[in-house]
């Protein structure tokens, strides 16, 4: 199953198709943005074998600027991806999917800025530390029932622990 109704949370079962998705995905971007890429990641929990996560494909793009971005944004709109208006200072946000059917959201950081680095710091993190992985999982488990129509209380919350994992 790829996609999820936005504002909604549901987890699933891992994927094995989630990376392949990714490949295909990080593939168009690369054709996309050419050298303006730095790096594609595959980012979040559909990148992580063996844990449960909502059917959407995270990808971290870094770029050296924001205005490499902005030069592609209809390439972008052309492979289905929609530039969100409240992105921040250190992330450009834009989805793919209809809104009952998001399948794919992409992230976008400037090098240095810590955004995408920190999204792949802590991928890594939970792929190699079994513990602190089974506490994410658990705490996105009980989140997802407690917040199943709430994404943004759930994203808000989950957030307070990546942070706290990621100071240390």
């Amino acid at each position: 199953m790829l996609g999820l109704k936005r504002g909604t949370v549901q987890l699933v079962k891992h994927n094995s198709d989630w990376k392949k998705v990714f490949e295909l995905e990080a593939k168009k971007l690369k054709k996309i943005f050419g050298e303006d890429a730095i790096d594609i990641q595959h980012i979040g929990s559909t990148a992580l074998k063996g844990m449960r996560a909502k059917p959407i494909i995270d990808i971290g793009l870094m770029v050296l600027s924001f205005g490499a971005v902005k030069r592609h944004i209809k390439e972008l709109a052309g492979a289905g991806y929609v530039l969100k208006e409240n992105y921040g200072e250190k992330e450009m946000f834009f989805t793919k999917g209809l809104e009952e059917k998001r399948t794919c959201y992409l992230h976008i950081g400037e090098a240095g800025s810590g955004f995408i680095e920190n999204a792949i710091r802590f991928r890594d993190i939970l792929r190699e530390d079994k513990k602190i992985a089974k506490e994410y999982s658990q705490l996105k488990e009980k989140l997802a029932i407690e917040y199943s129509e709430e994404r943004k209380v759930y994203t808000k919350k989950k957030g307070e622990f990546i942070e706290k994992i990621l100071s240390k």
